[in-house]
């Protein structure tokens, strides 16, 4: 499955660099940014502009002129200037805090209002752990739904890690939803792809969450996702997951749930999970009956009050195959926020959303 996404994401971003087009608004009424923080994120923006995104503006914003330069973005943002005179962080999050805190005013009318922001980052270092919470705090003062997609570094990585559960405990402050892709989760499931590979992986599996939201969104669809029920799903749904799912033949909709629940890109436990947004795609075989039935079975053992919304797109590229990705909120875990740091996973959990759904919604 992991080899299929990476294929996928070449596949599509082959020839599609050529015309770099912003999302209009007057396509639609709701207005969506991606915004890449640090290397990471400019690197995951530069693939979602790559690929041809229509239904959102990529907006590229760093501390490093040189790297900035290098990547396509529909708008690219340098901030700091007169601390780091474009050089970058150095690895520092404070700097990086200070850079974007005094570029505020210009990052206000840089980035707009929006109603639904994706910020994407990898945290453990500099501009992305240090200027995300300052970006996801302007993004929210200005009216937006912030779903915070981040990494999470390898084990050997010891420092970064330190720094990461700082940030991002950070970041769900000043998020509605904080997305955490474990790179050891995804070293474990593909335990013979070369490094650059697996950051390449984590870029493709950001991309496919936020296209797959946003052209729900945006564009009709199978089963349709509006705006309302991204906000219940993901306003206050704290510390999230992502799960991704493949399923093949007859027993299709047997194998992706089987598959989804097997391949967490986070350590945590599903059960009394607050919220879910799950995004199904197939060929032109898929019926609304495998999309229900595939939400009905994947979703049984989440609390009975949670807010699922499940969108379905026809892909018509596909066939006989059902993939899905699980966005999974108001989770617990201990594998980053320790059992005995009263100041993490137990408080995480509480600020999940209270949308008060009682029943899996198919809109």
């Amino acid at each position: 499955m992991f080899d299929d996404i990476l294929a996928a994401a070449k596949g599509s971003s082959a020839d599609s660099s050529s015309k770099i087009e912003p999302v209009n608004e007057e396509d639609g009424h709701v207005r969506i940014a991606v915004i890449g923080v640090g290397g990471a994120g400019c690197n995951c923006v530069d693939r979602l502009t790559k690929i041809g995104i229509k239904s959102a503006t990529t907006i590229g914003l760093n501390t490093d002129a040189k790297h900035i330069n290098m990547i396509q973005a529909h708008k690219k943002i340098l901030i700091g200037k007169t601390i780091t005179r474009g050089l970058g962080a150095g690895g520092y999050a404070d700097i990086a805090r200070k850079a974007a805190e005094a570029d505020r005013e210009m990052l206000k009318r840089e980035i707009g209002e929006n109603e639904l922001v994706f910020l994407v980052a990898g945290m453990g270092g500099g501009t992305g752990g240090g200027a995300a919470p300052v970006v996801a705090e302007i993004a929210k003062e200005q009216g937006a739904i912030v779903v915070s997609i981040v990494t999470y570094p390898f084990a050997l990585e010891r420092v970064r890690i330190k720094n990461a559960q700082v940030q991002i405990k950070n970041l769900v402050q000043k998020s509605d939803t904080v997305v955490v892709i474990d790179n050891n989760r995804l070293a474990s499931y593909v335990p013979n792809l070369p490094i650059d590979k697996a950051f390449e992986l984590a870029d493709s599996i950001t991309s496919r969450a936020v296209i797959g939201i946003a052209d729900t969104i945006m564009f009709p669809s199978l089963l349709n996702v509006d705006f309302a029920d991204v906000r219940a799903v993901m306003q206050g749904g704290g510390l999230a997951m992502i799960s991704l799912g493949e399923g093949t033949g007859m027993d299709r909709v047997q194998n992706v749930v089987k598959d989804t629940l097997e391949h967490p890109l986070l350590d945590v436990n599903y059960e009394g999970a607050k919220g879910c947004m799950l995004h199904i795609e197939g060929g032109p075989d898929l019926t609304l009956g495998d999309a229900i039935k595939t939400g009905e079975t994947l979703t049984q053992s989440f609390d009975p009050t949670s807010g699922i919304k499940v969108g379905a797109r026809v892909n018509p590229n596909m066939r006989e195959t059902i993939r899905v990705t699980a966005i999974i909120t108001g989770v617990r875990s201990p594998y980053i926020f320790k059992k005995d740091d009263d100041s993490s996973g137990l408080d995480l959990a509480a600020t999940s959303s209270s949308s008060g759904d009682s029943a899996l919604q198919y809109l």
